[in-house]
């Protein structure tokens, strides 16, 4: 087909796509400001919605004084340097957003206002993303049967995405998950025209890449994309345009290691961000991609034209798999499992899913996507393109089911590709049904309503009793603080990113692998036995002040701690003999405890 010139039909269309999808980038910000009415006047005020938002701000603040951004961060683990290991990508988009704001709102806060602007740029690029993965797959039920408006209307409200797009949260959770679909939409266009020409080729691997280089987590989940369109391979002769998304990939990569490598350095491996690990698994799967390309020239007999390529893509991925092993173990190739109990006991997004209304919320939408994918399955069972490719896709959603299971964390991936897969179940239902109106209209109306309500209707039948409201405030804590400036402050692991954010002490410890070792210094303290002389527990971070919120719930690994326990007396407000309190700040709820004995080192 010749491409049309400017001005004529094709031009007009895509001006109407990008008009489409700019009208569902505004809905689902629109969406996004209102569901997190409750949250907007605290982040107007100053206030962020997790302790990550804060460190990832402190780490910025840290490295532009510097000159550049880093992975290091000052004044945590008892003034030793913390590494965390997030990709430098999320926070290059905050400092550009916040670039032009600087001359007239300061560093500081335009880095906070871009920060923040972030969550609703992130909910705008997911709704574009998924509808732009989903729209191949609507219009195989027909040129008008589009339902796109759904992704942001419906798929923005499923709890999996909602609890992670809140306004206020500072994090590439939303934007990761918009990077994967993208790159499924790219490879689902590339696996239709099945032309090595297609610009979908490099850009599905160049969104691939930059979703790897985000977040390794989406690794699994990219990889799944790709081997559907490798898939696709065994019925067309497709290795071009393999070979070019397996260049495209691979490039990414490369160029994002010299860019953002890790602390040690290009060449050091690391599983949770970006590193030579998944620099060798861009190498992989371009080997993989010429490989198939060389077959495609070759033309082989199809029975051994499958096997060979099969075989050659396995064993580029299991010579990977077997140079980096420990990518196989997940999160528990990241720290000993005996402090990974304790440290992700503490954590509420490395949680299990608990209970049925938390199963109903996160796994539902889930669940339903993986039905209906499972029911493609069903129906083109004697189709081999299309039954291999909703299989595949099945796959992908069990997976993001069973990680959800085990890690609350990965919650929005469930609902993305229910979100994804709503407006396509609609379109089906309208073409399946088309000469019934009546019972198409009866179909999209229950699809619409058990999509957005079945998760909720649990924990609205379980509502109970409201809680008193929590008095710890950290926004106006820095006076308070004002006499620990440069020392030791033991306080709870959750908020020492705000703490450090807001004022000038040194933490002990908060909840980043990398620092695990002095968060079990700070677990320990909180839980020794205070109602003697100074614990050695305490004695051991080295604190001089020790800041506690009466008001405070328990964390988790403290409900079973003795009635002795620090944590627990000051709870009671029993303070030990070895403390003194050297301050109380009423708006925020917090008191500051002066150690009477000096810690020895």
């Amino acid at each position: 087909m010749e491409r049309s010139p400017p001005g004529t039909a094709s031009g007009t269309a895509s001006r109407a796509n990008a008009r489409a999808y700019g009208q569902l980038a505004l809905i689902a910000v629109a969406i996004n400001l209102l569901t997190s009415a409750r949250s907007i006047p605290a982040v107007l005020r100053g206030g962020l919605i997790d302790p990550d938002s804060f460190m990832r701000l402190l780490r910025i603040e840290q490295g532009l004084r510097i000159g550049h951004l880093v992975n290091m961060v000052q004044r945590d683990d008892l003034g030793t340097p913390l590494l965390i290991e997030w990709s430098r990508l999320f926070d290059a988009l905050i400092v550009g957003l916040a670039a032009p704001l600087v001359p007239w709102l300061g560093r500081h806060r335009a880095l906070f206002v871009a920060g923040v602007a972030t969550g609703p740029l992130s909910v705008a690029a997911l709704a574009v993303s998924i509808a732009f993965a989903a729209a191949p797959l609507t219009r195989l039920h027909g040129p008008r049967a589009s339902f796109l408006w759904t992704v942001p209307i419906i798929g923005l409200l499923l709890p999996g995405l909602r609890s992670f797009a809140t306004f206020g949260i500072i994090h590439y959770h939303i934007a990761q998950i918009a990077l994967v679909a993208l790159t499924g939409g790219y490879t689902l266009r590339l696996g239709q025209s099945g032309t090595a020409r297609s610009a979908a080729s490099l850009s599905g691997g160049i969104a691939g890449g930059l979703a790897i280089w985000m977040m390794p987590e989406t690794m699994p989940f990219v990889l799944l994309i790709f081997v559907a369109l490798s898939y696709l391979w065994l019925f067309r002769p497709i290795g071009g345009a393999i070979a070019r998304l397996g260049g495209g990939f691979a490039a990414t990569l490369a160029l994002a290691l010299v860019i953002d490598p890790p602390h040690g350095g290009p060449l050091v491996p690391e599983i949770d961000r970006l590193s030579t690990v998944y620099a060798a698994l861009g190498i992989a799967v371009a080997l993989a991609g010429l490989w198939l390309a060389w077959l495609d020239r070759r033309n082989p007999p199809p029975l051994p034209r499958a096997i060979l390529g099969i075989g050659g893509a396995l064993l580029a991925f299991a010579l990977w798999l077997a140079r980096f092993p420990t990518v196989a173990l997940g999160p528990y190739g990241l720290i000993p499992a005996d402090q990974m109990r304790v440290f992700f006991g503490n954590m509420s997004e490395t949680q299990p899913v608990h209970g049925f209304v938390q199963a109903a919320m996160l796994l539902g939408p889930g669940g339903l996507a993986l039905a209906y994918a499972l029911l493609n399955v069903a129906r083109n069972r004697h189709a081999p393109v299309a039954c291999g490719v909703w299989l595949i896709g099945a796959l992908g959603t069990g997976l993001a089911l069973g990680l959800t299971a085990r890690f609350v964390i990965f919650a929005p991936y469930p609902a993305a590709a229910a979100a994804l897969l709503l407006p396509v179940a609609l379109a089906d239902a309208s073409a399946r049904w088309s000469r019934q109106p009546r019972r198409a209209a009866l179909a999209r109306v229950s699809m619409i309503a058990v999509t957005l309500f079945a998760p909720y209707t649990p924990a609205f039948a379980s509502i109970p009793h409201a809680a008193p409201v929590k008095a710890c405030h950290l926004r106006h804590i820095g006076p308070l603080l004002r006499p620990a400036a440069g020392a030791v402050v033991l306080a709870p692991v959750e908020d020492v990113p705000e703490l450090l954010y807001r004022s000038r002490i040194i933490g002990v410890g908060s909840l980043y692998q990398h620092g695990v070792t002095f968060y079990l210094l700070a677990y320990h303290a909180w839980r020794a036995d205070a109602a003697g002389r100074l614990p050695a527990a305490v004695r051991a971070t080295d604190a001089r002040f020790i800041l506690f919120c009466n008001d405070a719930p328990d964390p988790p690994p403290l409900n079973r701690a003795p009635r002795s326990a620090l944590w627990t007396m000051l709870a009671h407000h029993h303070i030990p003999k070895w403390l003194k309190p050297a301050g109380t700040n009423r708006a925020t709820g917090f008191t500051l405890y002066r150690v009477r004995t000096p810690p020895l080192r």
